[in-house]
């Protein structure tokens, strides 16, 4: 998890260079693409944030995840690289594109042979509720999967620490967001 006010500041400042960056090329843009320009500044500026606000090693996996599935899409590349700069944009998107790493089948790995040594050693247990209950929680960790970007080969407790963080990192983009056009608008009538 990020110390916020680290991370605003930190979500901030990218978000102002990305927003002057989606800004330049406004003029020849329909109303359609700037909106689609200002939710990209605005997903790119805060996964760049949140890598730059934690330990330089971790980069979330949303954070992976919301810059891969922006530049899989071609239209964005021209203005990810305005913003990301160049080099910034090929690192990660290279490293986006290799989300399943060799750590994730690792985790898995150790996963299986603990269900497996726990299977051996638990009795047999005639609980249909319990079954109930963990085939709700898998259908609820999939859908989990399903909505936090770079989440696919993410099991248990890091699927959940992943969210948290993705939670409150979208939080302050709201917040961030708001006060935005909270100021435009007074801008505006000043």
């Amino acid at each position: 998890m990020h110390p916020p006010r680290r991370f605003k500041k930190a979500f901030m400042a990218q978000l102002l260079v990305s927003l002057r960056a989606a800004g330049q090329a406004s003029k020849s843009m329909g109303l359609r693409e700037r909106r689609d320009a200002v939710r990209l500044s605005s997903d790119v500026a805060m996964a760049l944030a949140s890598s730059s606000s934690s330990s330089p090693r971790t980069t979330a996996a949303w954070a992976r995840g919301l810059v891969a599935r922006h530049a899989a899409e071609r239209r964005n590349e021209a203005l990810m690289r305005r913003i990301m700069g160049g080099a910034g944009y090929e690192v990660a998107a290279a490293a986006a594109a290799g989300t399943r790493s060799r750590k994730a089948a690792r985790c898995r790995r150790i996963v299986r042979r603990s269900r497996r040594a726990l299977m051996r050693t638990a009795p047999a247990s005639g609980g249909g509720g319990a079954m109930a209950a963990r085939r709700m929680v898998k259908a609820r960790m999939r859908v989990l999967r399903t909505l936090v970007p770079g989440a696919d080969g993410l099991r248990g407790f890091s699927l959940l620490s992943e969210t948290l963080d993705y939670v409150a990192c979208l939080k302050t983009q709201v917040e961030l967001m708001q006060c935005l056009c909270k100021g435009s608008r007074s801008s505006r009538l000043g």
